[in-house]
């Protein structure tokens, strides 16, 4: 078991800044020659929360046998005295790829928030934090190989943990892993595409948003809910940031004199989106359902190639999309919420926006052909669709602006440009 240093330190670990009472293992199983395990962190009693729990492959380098043992078989099922592990494959588990491949699947080197394996087909994701309920990645997966709608890779496998109590968690997943594809973030910031062909690329990405989009029209889901703008958080922040900033570094400076700017229009954008989210959402094009909910380039795989090429051939898709978790810091109720497509496509503007900065080009061409796209796959009017995505991408910088105050203020100009530009 992982000391209370080992876990604090972890990118994965949720309860950062708040003091650990204790770790204690909940279950556990032995699986090849590693164990799989279920650990709850006990918070101090002065921090007023619930323990958290998650779920630890205790040596990920010896995980040679433990793929084969639980997805060579179409289910399987390790009972112990407090619970049961349960891991099934699904009706696309693939015929033409050996079993004995399952034998390869091997840690990723980066360390996320999840824990990732791969092999040359294969692809598992073990989700570290467990919640207990429907997960959204695995409803939506499984809908979109339904719908066979190609956007995202093919769901092979899922696998589960119930406890004594009969509730359930999903602990990951194994997919398809899309090969000959490259990350859309780095397609965007390294310059090796001209402008004309990002364009065209960010039309197609549009296009295949919007054809995700419908795919998940019918996917039930909880309560629609107004987005939750973190105003009070940024005013908190800005506060701070012209209080504290360095003005004898130009980095410093910048900060100080963009936070001056974004608290003199913090008023604005608070009216601005509480005419925007207060009046009925009747009439608003893109109606509530189920979306990515954490959308941007770095969630998208592209067929560079492909990508370039008219964005409705016939041919293999162009783009895969992936990580359908939603955030892991909120509840899996917030996740699968209805919400407005127009989340992800501020959550993708913004992207563009970011990319923009990074690379030093003007993202305008990109942001405007991706709506061009999303609009005509859509069958939404482009100037409707610009209107009702302008509120989200404002709540999208509110959010981005508090976070690189807090943990990145070197890029706060990218948001706070974006929230000046928004205010007029």
């Amino acid at each position: 078991m992982e000391s209370m240093q080992d876990i604090a330190q972890k990118r994965w670990f949720m309860g950062k800044g708040r003091k650990i009472d204790s770790i204690e293992t909940v279950d556990r199983v032995a699986i090849g020659e590693t164990y799989l395990s279920i650990v709850r962190v006990n918070f101090a009693a002065s921090e007023n929360c619930e323990p958290d729990l998650y779920a630890v492959i205790e040596d990920e380098t010896r995980t040679a046998g433990f793929f084969y043992d639980v997805f060579s078989c179409e289910k399987a099922r390790y009972g112990t005295k407090t619970g049961e592990f349960m891991f099934m494959q699904t009706g696309h588990f693939p015929v033409n790829v050996s079993l004995h491949e399952l034998f390869d699947v091997a840690p990723l080197d980066a360390e996320q928030s999840n824990s990732a394996f791969a092999s040359r087909h294969f692809f598992f994701k073990l989700y570290r934090r467990l919640l207990p309920g429907i997960h959204p990645e695995v409803e939506i997966m499984e809908l979109l190989d339904h719908e066979r709608s190609d956007v995202s890779p093919r769901l092979y496998g899922t696998c589960y943990y119930a406890d004594a109590t009969g509730k359930r968690y999903t602990l990951g997943l194994l997919e398809e892993r899309a090969t000959g594809m490259q990350d859309a973030w780095a397609l965007f910031t390294q310059g090796a595409q001209d402008s004309e062909s990002l364009a065209q690329i960010a039309e197609g990405l549009g296009q295949t948003t919007a054809k995700m989009h419908c795919a998940l029209k019918g996917l039930p889901g909880t309560p629609a809910q107004s987005p939750e703008i973190p105003f009070d958080k940024l005013e908190h922040l800005l506060n701070s940031a012209t209080g504290t900033a360095d003005a004898t570094s130009s980095a410093g400076s910048e900060t100080r004199e963009l936070a001056e700017k974004v608290k003199a229009v913090l008023p604005k954008l608070r009216r601005m989106a509480a005419d925007a989210f207060g009046a009925s959402t009747g009439s608003e094009p893109l109606a509530p359902q189920r979306i990515h909910g954490d959308y941007h380039l770095g969630q998208v795989l592209a067929s560079v190639a492909k990508a370039a090429q008219n964005s409705v051939a016939k041919n293999a898709p162009a783009f895969k999309i992936l990580d359908f978790e939603g955030e892991p810091s909120r509840t899996l109720e917030y996740r699968r919420a209805l919400r407005s497509p127009a989340v992800d496509i501020a959550g993708m503007l913004r992207s563009f926006q970011y990319a923009g900065a990074v690379s030093g080009q003007n993202s305008a061409a990109c942001e405007r052909a991706f709506l061009e796209g999303y609009a005509q796959a859509a069958r939404v009017d482009l100037d409707t669709l610009e209107r009702t995505a302008t509120p989200y991408i404002l709540a999208k910088a509110v959010y981005e602006a508090c976070y690189e105050l807090e943990f990145r203020p070197d890029w706060f100009h990218i948001p706070a440009r974006a929230l000046l530009e928004i205010a007029g």
